[in-house]
């Protein structure tokens, strides 16, 4: 199995990952609660092949320097999406035709019939830190050594005895706190949230998903007030909301402005806010590492 692991990772390279881990899937049925845990997605599952594409820093500078963020929202969200997602299918074919069951997990969209609120199907960034790719920083994003907050993340799981990858040894985030200076919506707090992933303690901040919404959905002014992307529509918020209400709110009542941009490129999903993402500073300090090392 060490060399199928090895071969297995030099493909999903090949084809376009920057990053690749794998993680032992017992170590986040111990986090999880049901229907989270792998076991509840494929309950034969031994494994999780967790990839990364780099989110260009080009894309990241010109929205932190308020001039655009079309640029993010294609090759931060979009666009990538879609690369994650034909990455994730060819990667599960050679799986298949290795002999193995493997479950490809999208890169977008929720389950709609999902109980708990701002949960997904499954958990990209805590399969990331089993597989050993990096840390969850303050701000609740995935930060790695090679790209900081900058990548978005896919998952496989597979019944597959992958030779799993040892833990991140290291530690990106420096608790600068730069997040939640730049966090318009007040979102990011202080206080600690810590869990167990495969016997090792993480911790990270707290943070309020409802005030992170709004922000993040464009239904308030608040994002990035200079710039000349930044919605001019503050939408009245309701507590609780209801999916008719929810539905309104960002179909019929926020900036038509953005609406109809994201209509068009179907950009729908990607932050309008992003402030933690780019002001974070292990994401400059890599990029700052990387320029250096191409010079």
């Amino acid at each position: 199995m060490q060399q199928f692991t090895q071969e297995l990772k030099e493909f999903a390279l090949a084809q376009g990952a920057d990053l690749v881990g794998i993680a032992k899937a017992a170590d986040l049925d111990e986090y999880f609660t049901p229907p989270h845990r792998p076991q509840d997605l494929m309950p034969n599952v031994k494994t999780i092949i967790v990839m990364a594409l780099h989110i260009p820093d080009g894309s990241i500078e010109a929205q932190k320097r308020e001039v655009t963020n079309y640029s993010y929202s294609i090759f931060g969200f979009t666009h990538l999406n879609k690369e994650l997602d034909a990455l994730t299918y060819r990667v599960t074919r050679y799986m298949e035709k290795g002999g193995y069951e493997a479950l490809p997990i999208p890169g977008k969209g929720s389950h709609y019939w999902e109980q708990k609120k701002f949960y997904g199907p499954f958990s990209f960034r805590h399969a990331a830190v089993a597989a050993g790719l990096g840390e969850i920083g303050w701000s609740g994003l995935f930060l790695t050594p090679e790209f900081g907050s900058r990548q978005r993340l896919t998952v496989i799981l597979t019944d597959a005895a992958l030779i799993t990858d040892p833990p991140f040894a290291g530690s990106v985030c420096t608790k600068c706190f730069d997040c939640i200076k730049n966090c318009p919506a007040g979102a990011i707090q202080k206080t600690e949230w810590t869990k167990t992933i495969g016997g090792r303690p993480l911790t990270y901040g707290v943070v309020d998903g409802d005030r992170c919404y709004w922000v993040a959905r464009g239904l308030t002014t608040k994002a990035w007030p200079n710039a000349p992307f930044n919605p001019n529509v503050d939408v009245e918020k309701t507590v609780p909301m209801t999916a008719e209400e929810k539905f309104n709110a960002l179909w019929k009542k926020r900036d038509a402005r953005l609406r109809a941009s994201e209509h068009d490129v179907d950009s729908y999903g990607a932050t309008i806010c992003g402030r933690c993402m780019a002001f974070c500073s292990a994401g400059s300090r890599a990029m700052q590492a990387r320029m250096k090392r191409n010079i």
